[in-house]
């Protein structure tokens, strides 16, 4: 046996394939990649960054954690439900000005202002949802002409309005323990999100709405087939995706007390690489918000560490695009050969040692031995019967055999020698064992 076929023989015996198979079908299977990622990014981190993981960075992380997590559990729902939103960097940052404004020019209490930020972030998500899920335009061209229409409309109001909100002496309690104090040890922002996050998972995971999303983001031709009403699963997703990156604008407003012309730049590309890099599928219908928040970690560890290391200027943003892009290729090309890999893992060859050979000798008394004792069959109706079918033996032993034009011919036990026919039309209503 030569060196390769003992390495195929070791192979094949060790480790089988029909196991590899069976966890390639799992659903968690999508998370192994970003989870060892993640698991590599963590020790490197600190290594080259002393002091990342300290109690203080961590906590300022959570807190961007939080904000970040609710914008990205917005794209993750779009892309379940088979779209896309290359607007939520937009509408977190107008949200993020509502907020101030509200706060600081109008001085409403705090639910008032989380109230009209959340309704600026449906009504820009609703914007979106109507023109995609109703209209039925695309969604990437219409999504990045809102991301355009917004973020020229945030920009011309803070211009405006960025001095007045300086020189605001409006002063409140509840908004800076939101924006600066915690819930024990974890700051509201992180609360929020894994709040937020649990309820998104029942929705998608428990209900009806959840389900439908999911199905119109496999396929909307046979979602619509079943009768679930796809153009308004769409504009609900939106508007979801709306009300996520308000939810976060308002955390930002309240950490962060102002807003700029930078408040959101490039946050649609983080959203998006996140989102992929869990493992929610571009093309729909495969995904959950858990992997999306694992997505949300990955992402915003990077970009933070590449920020501490010091790197030039766009950086970041080539990195992110190259984990994007690999992202990207691997999620079609497992979608793609997913199928082909599983019928090859599933083909699982056994390399093992032949036993003896039996002998197939008449005296050789083993089960391979030759076997002659239907040579003396005795043959019954042979010659008087035309096309002979299935028989039948009643109480007494008679067997009953019926002809190709519906006769049934009796033979009489024990010779089964005599026979006996019976009119076609009598078969229906014989009773055998009657004699």
């Amino acid at each position: 046996m030569s060196m390769r076929e003992r390495a195929a023989r070791l192979r094949y015996n060790l480790i089988p394939s029909y196991l590899v198979g069976e966890l390639l079908t799992k659903r968690w299977i999508d998370n192994v990649i970003p989870l060892l990622f993640l698991l590599i990014l963590l020790p490197v981190l600190g290594h080259f960054l002393p002091g990342f993981f300290a109690l203080s960075s961590l906590t300022d992380t959570s807190r961007q954690w939080g904000e970040f997590a609710l914008v990205v559990m917005g794209m993750s729902i779009v892309m379940l439900g088979g779209g896309i939103d290359l607007s939520v960097g937009a509408i977190f940052a107008l949200s993020a000005f509502t907020a101030v404004s509200a706060n600081s020019l109008l001085g409403l209490p705090l639910w008032q202002s989380l109230l009209l930020t959340l309704a600026v972030g449906a009504l820009a998500g609703a914007f979106n949802g109507v023109l995609i899920g109703y209209l039925r335009l695309r969604a990437f061209l219409t999504t990045l002409v809102s991301f355009i229409l917004l973020r020229t409309l945030f920009d011309i109001l803070v211009v405006k309005y960025a001095t007045q909100i300086q020189q605001s002496s409006v002063d409140n309690p509840q908004w800076n323990f939101i924006g600066e104090e915690g819930i024990g040890p974890l700051p509201v922002s992180f609360v929020l999100a894994v709040l937020v996050a649990i309820g998104l998972h029942l929705l998608l995971s428990r209900m009806r709405l959840g389900w439908h999303i999911q199905a119109v983001g496999g396929s909307r031709r046979s979602a619509w087939n079943t009768g679930i009403a796809v153009r308004r699963t769409v504009f609900i997703t939106y508007v979801l995706s709306g009300l996520c990156c308000g939810l976060a604008g308002f955390l930002l407003a309240t950490r962060m007390g102002g807003v700029g012309p930078g408040t959101g730049l490039g946050l649609e590309i983080m959203a998006l690489t996140a989102g992929v890099v869990g493992g929610n599928s571009l093309g729909g219908g495969r995904g959950s918000i858990m992997k999306g928040i694992l997505g949300a970690i990955i992402v915003l560890l990077l970009t933070n560490g590449l920020i501490r290391l010091g790197l030039p200027s766009g950086s970041t943003q080539m990195v992110l695009g190259v984990v994007l892009i690999t992202a990207v290729f691997l999620d079609i090309r497992w979608l793609k050969n997913r199928h082909k890999v599983l019928a090859n893992v599933y083909v699982a060859p056994i390399y093992t040692r032949m036993g003896e050979t039996l002998s197939a000798e008449p005296a050789a008394q083993s089960a391979w031995s030759l076997n002659d004792k239907l040579a003396e069959t005795e043959f019954i109706g042979l010659g008087e019967l035309e096309g002979p079918e299935d028989v039948i033996l009643d109480n007494n032993d008679h067997l009953y055999c019926g002809t190709r034009h519906g006769e049934i011919i009796r033979f009489f036990a024990p010779r089964l020698s005599a026979l006996r026919g019976f009119h076609p039309y009598w078969r229906f209503s014989l009773r055998f064992g009657a004699g």
